[in-house]
């Protein structure tokens, strides 16, 4: 019986040559500044829409303890106000229009935070006649249903803290 050895291969390593690429010099202020002169996002336009709305059909959010919901209403405003990305639309309806009547100074300056940085505020006439708040408005515009129907319809999507009701019937 005779036993054949393997005989050991050596393997050169391949040296690939990194590709030559040409940069340019570009000047960093100069691109800063072409930033700065976009469009902010809440002007960002898709198929369905442009920016998005924020709608408050009540005056406090969710379902839970009302205390706890007019705080949560407070706060929510406060954080689109601090935002970069505000809303295009604030839309109030219902009890919503009492938030921009309220005594409460925290909610009309957070508000008017908003319309300062381009989000256009507007109210239910309807609903402000109905609470006997019409004079009482201290941001925003009076504005009917037709008008806050085409801003819902234009924006890209709605926010809103009114429990969906996802129950269909054939």
């Amino acid at each position: 019986v005779s036993v054949v050895e393997p005989t050991p291969v050596v393997v050169e390593p391949v040296v690939v040559p990194e590709p030559v690429v040409e940069t340019k010099p570009v000047e960093v202020e100069k691109v800063v500044e072409e930033v700065k002169k976009e469009e902010p996002a809440v002007n960002a336009c898709t198929p369905n829409g442009c920016g998005y709305a924020v709608f408050f059909g009540k005056d406090h959010v969710g379902e839970g303890e009302y205390e706890l919901g007019s705080n949560l209403a407070k706060m929510m405003l406060y954080t689109y106000s601090q935002s970069d990305d505000v809303p295009t639309t604030l839309i109030f309806m219902n009890s919503g229009v009492k938030l921009p009547t309220s005594d409460n100074d925290d909610i009309i300056t957070s508000i008017k935070v908003l319309t300062e940085k381009g989000t256009e505020v507007i109210v239910c006439g309807t609903c402000l006649n109905y609470y006997g708040l019409t004079e009482k408005l201290k941001v925003g515009t009076v504005s009917n249903m037709y008008e806050i129907v085409e801003k819902m319809k234009k924006a890209a999507k709605v926010i809103t803290s009114i429990k969906p009701n996802y129950s269909c019937s054939a």
